[in-house]
């Protein structure tokens, strides 16, 4: 009798033989540690998930040099600000802002300045 874990992979068994492929020490890896419980992973992963300490600053001040120049942009005036400030006022849940997205995909199709303005 077959279990669950030979029936899922027997397709796959039988394609890994055709091919000639064993199973490589990284998928024995994958395999081994794919139904260890959380708490006991975590920790291990979190010490392999840090960047080393220069591209973590260089990391942390592009973060900062793009929030800044969002915010910077979000309270400016001119084309970027008035989108903003109508994504701000007319959110897609409501049927202002779904009006306002379906003019926008409109506006992106036409070709010229003219048809444009005039569709506005």
């Amino acid at each position: 009798m077959h279990t669950a874990r030979t029936l899922r992979n027997k397709p796959f068994d039988r394609f890994i033989e055709n091919a000639g492929l064993g199973p490589t020490a990284l998928r024995q890896a994958i395999t081994a540690a794919s139904r260890i419980p959380e708490p006991e992973v975590v920790g291990k992963l979190l010490d392999g998930a840090r960047l080393p300490a220069g591209m973590a600053r260089g990391a942390h001040d592009l973060a900062i040099r793009i929030a800044q120049t969002l915010r910077a942009r979000k309270s400016s005036s001119g084309r970027a600000g008035l989108v903003q400030n109508l994504l701000q006022e007319y959110s897609l849940s409501s049927e202002e802002g779904v009006a306002l997205m379906c003019l926008a995909e409109a506006l992106l199709r036409i070709p010229d300045a003219a048809t444009r303005d005039a569709l506005i």
